[in-house]
């Protein structure tokens, strides 16, 4: 289903980062690249949707029970699994990835 141009004006920005694991470091990382993204592109807006595990540990996230609320807000969502996959999107989007990261 394709987006309206009208809503899409609305949403264009609007940029999600999915991890349902279990795994708090991993969750820090994605968080960690939220600030670099953030930094080398301060229009976009980065949302983060996490696993309800973290309900009671991490604040400023979209809880996965609640994610209908969220569908059709974002231009794009992308998954991550896995360390590898956040290293790979800071390298496709040109933003330089810290050495301790």
């Amino acid at each position: 289903m394709t987006t309206p141009f009208t809503q899409y004006v609305d949403i264009k920005d609007n940029y999600c980062l999915t991890y349902f694991g279990e795994d708090e470091i991993m969750l820090n990382k994605i968080f960690e690249a939220k600030e670099y993204i953030e930094k080398e592109l301060p229009d976009l807006k980065i949302f983060v949707i996490c696993s309800d595990l973290f309900k009671n540990k991490i604040k400023n996230v979209i809880f996965e029970s609640n994610m209908s609320e969220y569908k059709g807000k974002m231009a794009c969502v992308r998954n991550l699994e896995k360390k590898e996959d956040l290293k790979m999107l800071l390298i496709e989007s040109k933003i330089p990835i810290p050495e301790e990261f």
